[in-house]
C-alpha cells in the first residue's frame, strides 16, 4: 500500500504530512483494507517521503505518525506488517525512491513475498512503475478511462476510483470467495 493520497488523503504535490493532526485517514481506503482484513489478508506499506531529505520533515515526527497510523489501523483489525519509507530526494536517482523497485525488494526479502502474486495499490503513475519495476501487479486509484502513459505489464494492472470499487477483483486475484460466494 501506498500511504500520502491512497491511506491517508494527500495534502498536495510537494507538501507533506508533517504532524499527527495533519493525517486524515481515506476512510474508503480504511473500510476496504478492514474488509480485507477479514478476508486474512495482511498489509506492507511503501512509501517516498522526500520532505526529510528537503528538510519540511522531521524524521521523528514521521516515524511518530507511521506508529500511530500503523496503531489506529490495528484498532481496525488491520494488520500493517511494516512500513517502508524512502527520504531520498526527488532527484537522487535512488534505487529505493519509486519508481525504483528497492523497497519493494526489500520488503519482499524480510517478509518471503512472491512479488509475481503481490498487488500493490497505490495512486500515482509512479506507484504503477514502481510495481511494475519489482514485478508486482498494480491496482491505480485514479480516474479509469485517462490514460497515464503506463507501459503494458505482465502482472495485474486495474484502475478504480478507490480500493472498495476494487475490493472484488483483488479477492479474485488471491482466489478468495467474496461475500455470496463468487470466486
Amino acid at each position: 500500500m501506498d500511504r500520502d493520497g491512497t491511506i491517508n488523503r494527500s495534502v498536495g504535490r510537494g507538501r507533506y504530512v508533517g504532524s499527527w493532526e495533519e493525517f486524515d485517514f481515506r476512510e474508503d481506503t480504511v473500510e476496504a483494507m478492514r474488509h480485507l482484513a477479514q478476508d486474512g489478508f495482511e498489509f506492507i506499506v511503501i512509501t517516498n517521503q522526500a520532505g526529510i531529505a528537503s528538510g519540511a520533515l522531521d524524521p521523528r515526527e514521521l516515524e511518530s505518525v507511521h506508529r500511530r497510523m500503523v496503531a489506529e489501523l490495528e484498532r481496525e483489525g488491520i494488520t500493517i506488517l511494516d512500513v517502508y519509507m524512502c527520504p531520498d530526494p526527488v532527484n537522487s536517482n535512488s534505487l529505493r525512491r519509486k519508481p525504483a523497485p528497492g523497497m519493494f525488494l526489500e520488503a519482499a526479502a524480510d517478509h518471503d513475498l512472491d512479488l509475481a502474486r503481490t498487488l500493490y495499490v497505490g495512486d500515482d503513475p509512479r506507484d504503477c512503475l514502481a510495481a511494475m519495476a519489482a514485478g508486482c501487479g498494480m491496482v491505480f486509484l485514479a480516474e479509469a478511462g485517462a490514460d497515464y502513459g503506463l507501459p503494458p505489464s505482465e502482472n495485474h494492472r486495474s484502475i478504480h476510483g478507490s480500493l472498495l470499487e476494487a475490493l472484488d477483483e483483488v479477492r479474485r486475484h488471491y482466489g478468495v470467495e467474496t461475500p455470496g460466494g463468487a470466486p
